[in-house]
């Protein structure tokens, strides 16, 4: 076994365990998406809640695996692939294969978030086109500092429904 294998060990077995914790996230990305869609207020919480501690032990995770990837090649720029070369064929497979399911589970939650995002952003949008239509605002036209005009907020509306 090369001398450098017991750090490759390592590595991989970090990003084996990241690749659990990525399949976890995703999950409930999942979940989210649909309590954000069924309006379940707390289990929306709880969710978010869960994603968080889950983004926390992904990024000790990478810390770790960070420092010792830096320990390995000290401060030379390498990319994983280059590092792989460092250890034996076996083990370098196990790491491309380990890193490639990980960033493809990135790549996956990355999307999910956005669709999440584009959602909301629409849902938001059309809720403030039906508070603009439902109780406007006469008030002077408002300027950005980019010299656009800001539409304007309501000022106080209680609204008696659940949306």
């Amino acid at each position: 076994m090369i001398k450098t294998d017991e750090a490759g060990l390592k590595i991989n077995a970090l990003l084996t365990k990241e690749n659990e914790l990525l399949t976890v996230i995703l999950a409930e990305q999942r979940v989210l998406r649909e309590t954000v869609k069924t309006r379940e207020w707390n289990t929306l919480e709880a969710t978010i809640y869960k994603i968080q501690l889950l983004s926390d032990q992904f990024n000790q995770l990478e810390e770790t695996r960070s420092s010792i990837v830096h320990e390995l090649v000290h401060d030379e720029d390498l990319d994983i692939y280059q590092i792989s070369h460092l250890f034996s064929s076996e083990l370098r497979q196990s790491l491309l294969e380990n890193f490639r399911l990980m960033r493809q589970k990135l790549s996956v939650s990355k999307i999910e978030n956005e669709s999440i995002s584009e959602y909301l952003r629409i849902t938001k949008d059309f809720i403030q086109n039906v508070f603009d239509n439902a109780v406007p605002q006469s008030r002077n036209t408002v300027y950005s500092n980019k010299g656009t005009i800001v539409k304007p907020m309501p000022e106080s509306v209680i609204v008696d429904q659940l949306l």
